[in-house]
């Protein structure tokens, strides 16, 4: 699948590594290409990743990765033109910095004209997102979304990146997952547990 990941932070380099591994060909979005860190993840393999500017590295892609901070998503989803026919993967969290003008990221890319969204990969930390294994016991991730063949696509990638997924429902439940964020990170800091820790489904 080719992937347009727009945000070369900890979660979008994650998923990178985690993609590329699984052969999916991506494409980094990024405005500065030549950076220390964008070059590592293209030297990894240069056949299956290479670094564009975001709108270029979208035009490319079927399903698109955003994982800038929360205040620019509008600009971002903006700056990439006409993406209506792509799976938009909403990887941001809106708990402590807000798009201006919108309630929550979604409604900020819902604004550029793209109901398309999977909202995915938020809520635990990014070091989850290359290795979401646990000795034995691998991370859940959940999502949600509006369109089932959007959220199978995502499953799918949930999985390649090695995580057990699990789609809640809805676009209402995007507020749902941006709280685990905010409980994962109470977890993390306000309870000492240090970022490498997940949340886990468990059955009888």
């Amino acid at each position: 699948m080719n992937i347009a990941i727009i945000g070369t932070g900890m979660i979008g380099g994650g998923l990178c590594k985690a993609w590329m591994r699984k052969g999916h060909r991506i494409f980094l979005g990024t405005r500065n290409p030549l950076s220390d860190h964008v070059r590592a993840l293209v030297q990894m393999d240069e056949e299956l990743v290479s670094a564009h500017a975001p709108e270029v590295a979208a035009s490319k892609a079927e399903v698109i990765l955003l994982a800038v901070p929360a205040d620019q998503a509008f600009d971002a989803v903006r700056l990439l033109g006409d993406t209506g026919n792509k799976v938009l993967i909403d990887a941001m969290n809106a708990v402590f910095r807000k798009p201006a003008g919108f309630d929550s990221t979604g409604d900020a890319i819902r604004a550029n004209g793209n109901d398309h969204i999977v909202k995915a990969f938020n809520m635990i930390g990014a070091e989850n997102m290359d290795n979401p294994h646990y000795g034995d016991t691998v991370a859940d991730l959940f999502i949600c979304g509006e369109y089932p063949e959007d959220k199978k696509i995502v499953l799918g990638l949930a999985e390649d990146a090695g995580f057990r997924a699990f789609d809640l429902g809805g676009p209402e439940l995007e507020p749902v997952l941006e709280n685990l964020a905010l409980v994962w990170g109470k977890l993390a800091f306000g309870a000492g547990l240090g970022r490498n820790i997940a949340f886990k489904v468990l059955q009888s």
